[in-house]
């Protein structure tokens, strides 16, 4: 599991998908695969902030998550969603 460090807020994993465009269960995948820094915190996950930041500006497609949920082919296959 990966650690935040104090001075990176963090935000919800449901406050992450929001901003993104995608479900919070793409957005554990997004930590799962390491593109997103996360931590669990008494049951609840959390992504620091910076490591939002830092996804946007390498990604090539902004707002898009590794599978979207109408894609069709389930979520999280690599079916080409993006």
């Amino acid at each position: 599991m990966c650690t935040v460090s104090p001075e990176n807020s963090l935000m919800s994993v449901e406050e992450v998908a929001l901003e993104l465009g995608t479900t919070p269960l793409n957005i554990l995948l997004y930590i799962k695969r390491g593109q997103l820094q996360g931590q669990e915190i008494e049951g609840k996950w959390f992504v620091a902030s910076e490591s939002l930041s830092a996804l946007k500006a390498t990604s090539d497609s902004v707002g898009s998550a590794p599978c979207k949920s109408s894609c069709g082919h389930g979520g999280g296959c690599g079916g080409g969603c993006h």
